[in-house]
């Protein structure tokens, strides 16, 4: 029994000596092919809870590593060494390097093990001289010869204990290193750009806030520069003892609170939330301010949760201002979001919480880049909108609407007296009619065109004044609001009529077909978002566009944008304030594209549905905010589908919205 007890934990030793050897990453490359491996997945680590671990004990205890099964290594704050291990056979004839890929980490040994012993050992970290690399670079990376070795990789950190490591060949890395280059490059052109221009600014204009902008700008970006080794090796390579105070010392809490308050002008609008903002910048300055008296663990404590609380804090402030009027601050809200989004999912990559893609571990420093350029278009938009342009362009907007007026009516004298003379004409020739059919022809086909140029003229000018009615002053909207909301509305309908008079006719005169062609449906419905923007604004209607981005059907482009601008005011017509209106574009089977358009409108009854699709039938309703219309949109919508070998489905409930359903053959080249 002792010898069957021997033998047994002999085997057992084995087993966990091959278990813990047996992981063995095998890299097989030429010389003229890049290499990338990530090898995060393949490591086994061990916490030195006694903090004396050395190389040959780790060696020693390598049954008791445990395998990591995940793409990022993330420990928090640990407070003890962690030992890493790996396998590498190296079948190549060149050396590859192993990066870490994560440049925080106060110190980094290296120890290549080759049977049992340690050829070769390297300390590193960002509490060390950047000079002191076996390699240079942002990341921390070590140089494997040819051959099979045992990797061991010990790290003490302060702040906390994180990373991914790869394997790369050396074209592979100086690819990797040069495409960090030129986005980390951009970034930081893009940064002295704008500090740049904001001195300009500030310069010429003098106004305070520039200065404060360029203090977050370059606290925003010396935070994610740190982040990814580049303030270490470009700002104060010699200087490690920085590093150990990130990121308290660069001053983003203080710098983002006093631009909040500064811009955000609390005081004007809400003593509350001045105090409130004042208080998280008083806090925020013992943040700044520990590390260098040796309270290193309370400023890390205290920059955590001050930055989340302050976060939060100035956010809800910005929007009590937003519903308090202050235009300003939706640029400021919409810059701090992003912002915020970036440095919660970098967070959550880096944790494995979500995929580890590099746009989320680089969400930081997209967020950082939409959070300057937001903020500087709120700035703009505060310094332009002032009183004295809000005078200057009203008394513009009314002096051109005069003139607009004036000019309709002399094209309508002009348009009433031509009329005249050509009917006049017509009774003149009306006798003759039978003998002169084809010069009667002739003189339609003129009269046509000349209808069709005053009547474009015509729409031209009710555009015009649709225009102008939009931007009309605020102050007379409020003064004369239900004269404002008639002639808004009736300018809108009488364009929206002119037009479908015009195409039907032009369609039904010169007998116009349809080019069938390749369409993205996707850019059809963005230029009808646009040209009714305004109707969708005026009822806040939410407008959902969920679409293939790359899908292509069969139809004529023109005849699309019609039929779809014809739904889609009809789908407002009917739709009440607040309400929804949604476009999808999916595939059918036997080849057929679809369309479909939605609203949260009244809906129709059955008897409407059959009058709806009969074009000898007078249908017309008055919509949620009495719109009216003359039912001829109706009719070139199914003539327009029909024409293009289309079909079109309605399902509607009364109360529950409508459903324009169209289908297409889908384009085949």
């Amino acid at each position: 029994m002792p010898r069957l007890h021997s033998i047994t934990l002999f085997i057992f030793m084995l087993f966990q000596s091959f278990s813990a050897y047996g992981r063995v990453i095998s890299v097989s490359t030429q010389l003229h092919q890049p290499y990338k491996k990530p090898v995060s997945e393949h490591l086994s680590y061990l916490i030195d809870s006694t903090h004396s671990m050395t190389v040959i004990q780790a060696k020693e205890h390598l049954r008791d590593f445990t395998h990591w099964h995940k793409p990022q290594v993330h420990f928090g704050n640990i407070q003890y060494p962690v030992w890493f291990s790996a396998q590498i056979l190296n079948n190549s004839a060149e050396h590859i390097i192993l990066r870490l890929n994560y440049p925080i980490l106060d110190t980094v040994e290296f120890f290549l093990v080759d049977r049992g012993e340690v050829v070769k050992s390297f300390v590193t970290g960002s509490a060390f001289p950047f000079r002191e690399r076996e390699i240079f670079g942002n990341y921390f990376k070590i140089s494997i010869p040819p051959g099979q070795y045992l990797v061991l990789i010990r790290i003490r950190s302060f702040y906390n204990v994180q990373f991914s490591a790869t394997l790369y060949n050396w074209n592979a890395l100086n690819y990797v290193n040069n495409r960090e280059g030129i986005f980390q490059g951009i970034y930081i052109g893009f940064v002295v750009l704008v500090v740049i221009y904001s001195l300009f600014l500030f310069r010429k204009i003098r106004d305070e806030i520039f200065i404060y902008y360029i203090f977050h700008t370059l606290a925003t970006a010396i935070n994610t520069l740190h982040l990814y080794g580049y303030t270490f090796r470009f700002l104060w390579p010699n200087a490690p003892v920085i590093n150990s105070y990130e990121p308290m010392i660069f001053g983003l809490g203080i710098f983002t609170t006093l631009f909040s308050i500064k811009f955000l002008k609390a005081e004007d609008f809400s003593p509350f939330w001045s105090k409130v903002l004042w208080g998280v910048f008083w806090v925020n300055v013992p943040v700044f301010i520990l590390p260098f008296l040796g309270l290193k663990d309370m400023a890390n404590t205290l920059v955590q949760l001050v930055g989340a609380i302050g976060c939060l804090l100035m956010l809800l402030a910005g929007i009590f201002l937003l519903s308090k009027g202050y235009r300003p601050a939706r640029y400021y809200l919409v810059a701090f979001t992003f912002l915020l989004l970036g440095v919660i999912l970098s967070i959550l990559a880096r944790m494995n919480v979500i995929p580890n893609h590099p746009l989320f571990i680089h969400a930081s420093q997209y967020g950082s880049l939409l959070d300057i350029t937001f903020l500087a278009l709120a700035i703009t938009d505060r310094l332009y909108i002032g009183l004295k342009e809000r005078n200057q362009l009203r008394a513009q907007l009314i002096k051109e609407t005069i003139e607009k007026e004036n000019l309709i009516k002399h094209q309508y004298l002009l348009l009433r007296e031509e009329v005249e003379k050509q009917t006049k004409q017509l009774k003149n020739v009306n006798a003759e009619l039978e003998k002169i059919t084809d010069e009667l022809r002739q003189k339609n086909q003129f009269l046509t065109k000349f209808l069709s140029v005053i009547g474009h003229d015509l729409k031209n000018s009710i555009s015009n004044l649709v225009g102008l009615i939009e931007v009309y002053s605020e102050d007379v909207r409020k003064t004369h609001s239900k004269f404002y909301n008639m002639l808004y509305k009736s300018a809108q309908n009488t364009y929206q009529i002119l037009e479908n008079l015009l195409l039907f006719s032009r369609i039904n005169i010169s007998d116009l077909r349809p080019k069938i062609q390749h369409v993205n449906p996707l850019e059809v419905f963005k230029k009808v978002e646009e040209k009714i923007k305004s109707k969708i604004q005026n009822k806040d209607i939410e407008l959902i566009l969920d679409c293939d981005p790359v899908g292509k059907i069969a139809a004529d482009e023109f005849y699309l944008e019609v039929i779809v601008r014809n739904i889609l005011d009809n789908a407002v017509k009917f739709t009440p304030k607040n309400g929804k209106i949604t476009i999808k574009t999916y595939a059918k089977e036997n080849d057929l594209s679809v369309i479909e358009i939605k609203d949260s409108g009244k809906g129709m009854s059955k008897e409407e549905l059959v009058k709806f699709f009969n074009p000898k039938v007078s249908f017309t309703t008055r919509g949620t905010d009495g719109e009216s219309g003359t039912g001829i949109g109706r009719i070139l919508i199914k003539e327009l589908t029909e024409a293009m070998n289309g079909s079109l489905k309605i399902e509607s409930t009364p109360g529950a919205g409508t459903s324009f359903i169209l289908i297409f053959d889908s384009y085949r080249k």
